[in-house]
C-alpha cells in the first residue's frame, strides 16, 4: 500500500520527482492526418523511404550531357568534337541510350540519359552548327545529381518523435506521402486558485492581482504541441476546488496553480484527493518551486503548482514540460544542458538545488551565461527576458567570474552572439581631457542602482598593445566602479587579439564583450552608435563632430555652448539623472531597484 506522500522526512529530488513523473505518463493515441494538415504535429512512427529520392540521375548544370570517356584526351591543342543528337529539359526523358560521340543539351534538373555519366557546363563548351567542342576532359559523375541523392529506398529518413515543420513536410510530400500518422494533440487543463485573483484586464481593488500565471503556462502548454484548456479562477474553498478539479480532470492532463503549500488556505492538496487523485509525490527540494505536487486521477496526471509566477515557471520547465512531451510523443524529453560560464560573480544561499533565470550568448571562448536581475518567486520580468536557466547544485555558493556552471537552454532557436543580443551600446565621446573616462566611472555605480550591469570598451590609440593603458590606470578606474569587464582597442587590435595596423571595427570589439546589460564604449565617435558628448571648458577639439544621434551632453558648458541644442544637457552633479535617462530610453529600466 502506497504510503501519503506527505508525511515523508524529506522532499524528494528533482530526478526523483522526474523519474516517478515519466514513469507514470506515456504517449497518447495516434491518428492520421493529410499532410497539408501536419504541420506541427509530432510524427508518430518511423517514416522508411519506399523508393530512391530522387529516382533517377539529375543534370547539376545546364549544358551537354555525355560520355567521360569520350572526352578523356580532349585538350585547347586537340579539342574532341561531339556531334549534339537533341536536348532533354526538365520533364522529358531522353528516349534511348546516348551514343559514342555524341552529346544532348541538358537543363538543370533534367534526366541524365542512360549512358552519359557527365554533363559539361555550356559556358566551357564552344558551338560548331550541330556539333559542340570539348577542350578538357571531366571526371565521370561531374556535375550529375546522383539517384537516391536524398535518401535510398527502404532507408528510414525521419524518426518517430519528429516535429514535423516545413522540410519534414516537403521531404514527405517528395516521398508520397499523402497522409501521416501522428500523436494527437493532449489536451490540458489549466486552473488558477486564489481569492485575490481577478482576470487580466478587470480593474485591481485592494489586494487583489491581476492573474498570469494561466497564460504562462498556456503559451508553454502550446509549445510542445498540446492544446491548453484555461478553467478561469477557482476560489479558496475545498469543496469549490474540487469541482473544478473534477472538471479539470476531463482533459488528458491538470494543472492547478496556487494553494499548494501548507498554509490556512492552501487547500489544492486536499482537494485534489477529493477529486479522486491520488498524490505520488508533495515537495520537491528545489528553489523556486518546492511545493510542487503530482498525482493520478487512473491515467491523467494531474500537477499542483506554486502560485507565485517565478515558482511555477521553473516547476512547469522541470516537472510539467517532460510529462507533455512524452504525452505528446517527442523525442527529447528535456531541455538541453550545456556547460558555460559566469559572466559575473554569483552567491547564493547553500542547501537546495537552485535555478535562476539567466540570459546566454555565444562568442568564440563558449558559452557565457548572465543571471538576471530579479530572482524573487514573484517576479515577472526574469522569466520573460530568459533564455536560460542555471541550474545550481546544493553544494554550490559563491562562485567567481568565469566558474563553470550547467545551463538549461530554453530555446530552440540557437543562442545569440553578444553583439547580437539586443544588449544596447552607447558612445561616451568628446575632446582629450574633456572627462570621458571620469564620466564612465561615476555612471557605472549610478547604473548598478538601476539593476543594471554594464561593460566598458576603452578605444586606445596606441600602435603597440602592450603600451596600452600602461599601469591600468582606466581600465582599473572602471573595475573599481564596478564594470563587469573592461576591452581595450585600438591599432594594436583588441586586448588578446593578434596585433594589427589599423583600429579594429566595433562589432569586432563587441564581440568578445562578455553578457551586459549595457556596453559603455569611451571612443568610436565615427560609428553610429548612440553617443553621450562630453564638453569641458577650455578644452576644445579640432577633429569632426561625433556621427550619430546625440542622446546627452554632460560637462560644464552652459546649454548654449552645444553643438547639439534640441538634447539634454547634465552637469556633473546630475550623473544620476543622466543614469536613469540611460536605464529608461536603452535599458527600458524605469527606476532604480
Amino acid at each position: 500500500m502506497r504510503s501519503d506522500p506527505s508525511t515523508r522526512s524529506r522532499p524528494i529530488t528533482v530526478a526523483e520527482a522526474q523519474e516517478i513523473i515519466l514513469r507514470s505518463v506515456s504517449r497518447g493515441p495516434v491518428e492520421e492526418l493529410p499532410l497539408a494538415e501536419a504541420a506541427g504535429r509530432v510524427l508518430a512512427d518511423a517514416v522508411v523511404a519506399p523508393e530512391d529520392l530522387w529516382p533517377f540521375p539529375r543534370a547539376a548544370m545546364d549544358g551537354v550531357a555525355v560520355r567521360a570517356a569520350d572526352v578523356a584526351a580532349a585538350s585547347a591543342e586537340a579539342p574532341v568534337v561531339l556531334s549534339v543528337a537533341g536536348a532533354v529539359h526538365s520533364g522529358e526523358v531522353w528516349p534511348a541510350p546516348l551514343e559514342p560521340g555524341t552529346a544532348v543539351r541538358i537543363a538543370t534538373g533534367a534526366p541524365v540519359p542512360v549512358g552519359a555519366d557527365a554533363v559539361i557546363p555550356r559556358e566551357l563548351l564552344q558551338w560548331d552548327a550541330g556539333r559542340v567542342l570539348v577542350s578538357a576532359p571531366v571526371a565521370r559523375g561531374r556535375h550529375v545529381f546522383p539517384a537516391g541523392e536524398d535518401a535510398r529506398a527502404r532507408e528510414v529518413v525521419l524518426e518517430a518523435g519528429t516535429v514535423l515543420g516545413g522540410g519534414q513536410l516537403g521531404l514527405l510530400a517528395a516521398l508520397g506521402a499523402g497522409v501521416v500518422r501522428v500523436v494527437r494533440r493532449a489536451a490540458v487543463a489549466i486552473l488558477a486558485t486564489g481569492d485575490e485573483l481577478v482576470p487580466p484586464r478587470s480593474s485591481l481593488q485592494p489586494g487583489q492581482v491581476r492573474e498570469s500565471n494561466s497564460y504562462h503556462l498556456a503559451g508553454e502548454v502550446a509549445a510542445v504541441g498540446a492544446v491548453p484548456r484555461l478553467l478561469g479562477i477557482a476560489r479558496d474553498d475545498a469543496a469549490d476546488l474540487a469541482l473544478w478539479i473534477r472538471e479539470g480532470l476531463r482533459a488528458d492532463a491538470l494543472l492547478v496553480c496556487g494553494g499548494a503549500s501548507v498554509g490556512e488556505r492552501d487547500l489544492v492538496r486536499e482537494a485534489l484527493v477529493r477529486a479522486g487523485v491520488s498524490l505520488q509525490f508533495v515537495g520537491v527540494a528545489m528553489k523556486p518551486g518546492a511545493p510542487v505536487a503530482f498525482g493520478l486521477a487512473g491515467d491523467r496526471p494531474a500537477f499542483a503548482l506554486p502560485g507565485t509566477p517565478g515558482a511555477a515557471r521553473v516547476a512547469f520547465e522541470l516537472l510539467v514540460r517532460p510529462a507533455l512531451c512524452k504525452m505528446m510523443g517527442h523525442r527529447l524529453l528535456h531541455r538541453p544542458a550545456v556547460r558555460a560560464r559566469l559572466a559575473r560573480a554569483l552567491a547564493v544561499a547553500p542547501g537546495r538545488r537552485r535555478f535562476l533565470w539567466a540570459y546566454a550568448t555565444l562568442d568564440a571562448s563558449g558559452v557565457w551565461v548572465a543571471p538576471l536581475s530579479g530572482q524573487g518567486t514573484a517576479t515577472l520580468r526574469s522569466a520573460s527576458d530568459a533564455n536560460a536557466l542555471i541550474d545550481m547544485h546544493p553544494g554550490d555558493a559563491d562562485l567567481p567570474a568565469g566558474a563553470p556552471v550547467t545551463v538549461r537552454l530554453l530555446t530552440a532557436a540557437g543562442l545569440p552572439a553578444p553583439e547580437a543580443s539586443g544588449r544596447p551600446a552607447i558612445a561616451i565621446v568628446g575632446a582629450r581631457d574633456a572627462g570621458k573616462t571620469t564620466l564612465i566611472e561615476r555612471l557605472i555605480p549610478e547604473l548598478r542602482r538601476h539593476g543594471l550591469t554594464v561593460a566598458a570598451v576603452k578605444h586606445h590609440a596606441h600602435r603597440d598593445a602592450a603600451d596600452a593603458d600602461t599601469g591600468g590606470t582606466d581600465t582599473g578606474r572602471f573595475a573599481l566602479a564596478g564594470a563587469v569587464e573592461t576591452v581595450l582597442a585600438g591599432p594594436a587590435g583588441i586586448v588578446r587579439r593578434p596585433a594589427r595596423g589599423d583600429d579594429p571595427p566595433l562589432e569586432e570589439v563587441l564581440a568578445i564583450v562578455g553578457p551586459a546589460d549595457l556596453v559603455l564604449v569611451e571612443g568610436y565617435s565615427r560609428s553610429a552608435l548612440p553617443k553621450i558628448l562630453v564638453q569641458r571648458r577650455g578644452v576644445s577639439d579640432d577633429r569632426p563632430a561625433p556621427a550619430g544621434p546625440i542622446a546627452a551632453v554632460v560637462g560644464d558648458a552652459p546649454q548654449g555652448e552645444s553643438i547639439e541644442q534640441d538634447v539634454p544637457a547634465f552637469g556633473w552633479e546630475d550623473i544620476g539623472a543622466l543614469a536613469a535617462l540611460i536605464a529608461r530610453k536603452f535599458a527600458g529600466r524605469p527606476g532604480p531597484r
